[in-house]
């Protein structure tokens, strides 16, 4: 078995809830997202997708939602 690092572990412990009621959850890194989403039926009942970003974004949510 893989083992997974302390970061990984306390995301799946604070959002494994509510993946399991069946909500998508997205967390943006610096260099990349995790999505969680809940398994289908013989699943691991987490599913869990990394993508890294080509480019690193360094933008403020206030730059971001500027003018509107």
């Amino acid at each position: 078995m893989t083992s997974i690092s302390k970061e990984l572990e306390r995301i799946l412990e604070d959002y494994a809830p509510i993946v399991k009621e069946g909500k998508h959850v997205l967390i943006g890194l610096l260099d990349g997202t995790i999505h969680l989403e809940k398994g289908k039926e013989g699943e691991a009942p987490v599913q869990i997708r990394v993508s890294s970003l080509d480019e690193r974004l360094e933008i403020t949510v206030d730059t971001l939602f500027q003018g509107m």
